[in-house]
């Protein structure tokens, strides 16, 4: 791509969204939905707003206005504002997570083209548009198995129900000091290396990923003990690596609010806040977690009571080991 023209026919040659002729208000009339409905949705695609006589948007744009809507109409009173609520919700974080997705393929493709691999797909998603090609095959392939995987682990948790888990915080120690000698592209080395083990690691002992911060990360296990040997793992893993500093982890264990794939609540806040107390190199649990790994062969070694930020009280902590130190869980 060598210029906006370039720019302009390579996003219609993927996209596909058609010719740019309804204005706003001829979109909302066209769909029969009020501006107060309209209007947060798009916001909440995380686009700014366009001025109303301006022929910014196509017919599917008309379309998908009519999809999110569905059924809205039937609805009023406080049913209506939740149920709108809800709607801009989805939109946001759907759109959120999808945006990181097109900065991801974008820099894909350019990538994959300079290595000369997946010319083919290249070509016949430049020809079909995303929508009709291998590459859009291929991301609605991980949607469907992220969802298979979703339905299945939210079907063995009673609807409604806070869900039973154990939270982790990961913690590249001293990361901003130890990176500042490195360049733009040594730094991303660096930072895609942590993600990936971080990754591999989490997702091969059943755990969760849930989200990764810059130099920390947290995930979820179904179990003390999962949770804890994934944190003995990562912390094997980083404790000898050449380029990666260190790691601390904090695991907190209880009940948790989900909401559009994270957790919320008190076990959450525990969490983050024991990744701070841990050293170098340690994993940090509570009480409550040592004695619910019972059965798993670890130990743990009394660190007394703690103060903890956001805990009126001090806090029984342990710190987690493969060997014998301390007293067995």
């Amino acid at each position: 791509m060598n210029g906006g023209e370039d720019v302009q026919a390579v996003a219609e040659a993927l996209t596909r969204l058609g010719e740019r002729k309804l204005t706003w208000p001829m979109l909302c009339e066209r769909a029969g939905v009020d501006h107060v409905i309209s209007d947060p949705l798009w916001r909440a695609l995380g686009f700014p707003d366009v001025p109303p006589d301006e022929p910014a948007y196509t017919e599917d744009d008309l379309r998908a206005l009519r999809i999110a809507v569905e059924g809205l109409q039937k609805l009023d009173g406080d049913e209506r504002d939740q149920a709108l609520e809800l709607i801009v919700r989805e939109t946001r974080t759907v759109s959120g997570y999808l945006a990181r997705i097109a900065e991801t393929e974008v820099d894909a493709l350019a990538e994959l083209h300079r290595l000369g691999l997946r010319e083919r797909v290249r070509a016949e998603t430049l020809e079909k548009g995303v929508e009709r090609s291998p590459l859009g095959w291929l991301i609605m392939y991980v949607l469907r198995r992220r969802l298979d995987e979703a339905i299945k682990r939210r079907g063995s948790t009673e609807i409604g129900a806070e869900p039973l888990l154990v939270v982790g915080f990961i913690d590249l120690v001293d990361f901003s000091r130890t990176s500042t000698g490195l360049d733009a592209a040594e730094f991303g080395r660096v930072l895609g290396r942590f993600e990936a083990l971080a990754w591999d690691e989490i997702t091969e002992a059943d755990g969760r990923l849930i989200k990764l911060i810059g130099d920390e990360a947290m995930f979820a296990a179904p179990g003390a003990g999962t949770a804890a040997h994934i944190a003995l793992t990562l912390i094997d893993a980083f404790t000898d690596h050449v380029v990666l500093p260190r790691l601390r982890i904090g695991l907190a264990a209880g009940p948790a609010i989900t909401r559009d794939g994270d957790y919320f609540g008190q076990v959450v806040h525990l969490a983050a806040r024991l990744v701070d107390i841990a050293e170098p190199g340690t994993i940090v649990v509570t009480e409550e977690l040592v004695k619910t790994a019972a059965a798993d062969g670890l130990h743990a070694a009394a660190l007394g009571p703690r103060s903890v930020p956001g805990f009126p009280e001090p806090l029984s902590l342990f710190r987690v080991t493969r060997t014998e130190e301390g007293r067995q869980c």
